[in-house]
């Protein structure tokens, strides 16, 4: 009896060394993570608390220089010896963007050439056990660039998307107003390449239609075109049809609020050197 609890005890023991041999090399097998992160339009006071522990804990990043330098002050969060490089670059360069208008089937071998590098170091960070981070801007779901770009055929189920407080989040507060009053049917988020297309190839039917209605409007990336986009709302809406152009939504040092018309607005912006980050809200919202 005894002879037979002892071999029992010695199976169980053994039993006991391979489960935990096998958990161990599991652990040391296991996979790791990787999110892409919004950190909101201007730092760490806009950027969800639970984005701010996933990017603490990070073991690498990927991400534009301008990025970490919003979050300075919070030094904690960010650690510069761990970005791996800035996923943009190869984007963003200037013969690249000469490129995409003079040549664009060159242009989509180059992008496509770049985000397959890109995705295949993430998998190598991944499988290597890494928590990788992607930091993105805003909210990634509204018009970041990350989701729709870097990540274009990239298998979802490898990665987590952590939403940050959008630029036109920041817009609203500045105005101290309601996108969603009850006299209001429609808010849109746009851009003028989306409406109109990349080369303004689309027709601005869209504009008539909702000139029916009472919407507000936000227009993203719209500063570089914006005579263009006053010229076709003018088709459809009156002159006297607030606006407001929000610079630096969300910056707390920089932040400001031009409201106009849509017939002032061209004039009241021409003093102001800023041709990029500014949000083009129209519609009631702009007026209050």
């Amino acid at each position: 009896m005894r002879n037979k609890m002892g071999l029992c005890s010695i199976a169980a023991a053994g039993l006991m060394i391979l489960l935990l041999a096998a958990c161990a090399a599991a652990e040391k097998e296991e996979k790791g993570k990787f999110y892409v992160v919004g950190m909101g339009p201007a730092g760490p006071d806009l950027t969800a608390s639970g984005a701010l522990s996933i990017v603490k804990n990070a073991d690498v990043y990927l991400t534009s220089p301008g990025l970490p330098k919003r979050f300075d002050r919070f030094s904690e969060y960010i650690d510069p010896e761990k970005v791996a490089f800035d996923p943009w670059k190869p984007f963003m360069d200037k013969d690249v963007r000469q490129l995409k208008k003079d040549d664009y089937p060159a242009w989509q071998a180059h992008t496509e050439k770049h985000r397959k590098r890109i995705q295949a170091f993430v998998m190598d960070q991944i499988n290597s056990g890494k928590t990788v981070v992607m930091m993105d801007g805003g909210d990634p779901c509204v018009y970041g660039p990350t989701l729709h770009r870097l990540l274009k055929g990239f298998d979802a189920s490898l990665f987590e998307v952590i939403p940050g407080i959008g630029a036109f989040n920041a817009a609203g507060a500045a105005l101290k107003a309601s996108y969603t009053p009850e006299d209001v049917r429609f808010i849109m988020l746009t851009s003028p390449r989306s409406l109109f297309g990349e080369n303004w190839e689309k027709d601005d039917g869209i504009l008539k239609d909702l000139a029916k209605y009472k919407t507000n409007m936000v227009w993203y990336m719209s500063l570089g075109s914006v005579e263009r986009v006053v010229k076709a709302m003018s088709e459809y809406y009156p002159p006297d049809l607030p606006i407001a152009i929000v610079y630096y939504a969300g910056y707390p040092d920089r932040q400001r609020v031009l409201k106009s018309s849509l017939k002032d607005i061209l004039e009241d912006i021409s003093e102001i050197d800023e041709q990029w980050l500014g949000l083009f809200v129209a519609g009631p919202i702009a007026g209050k």
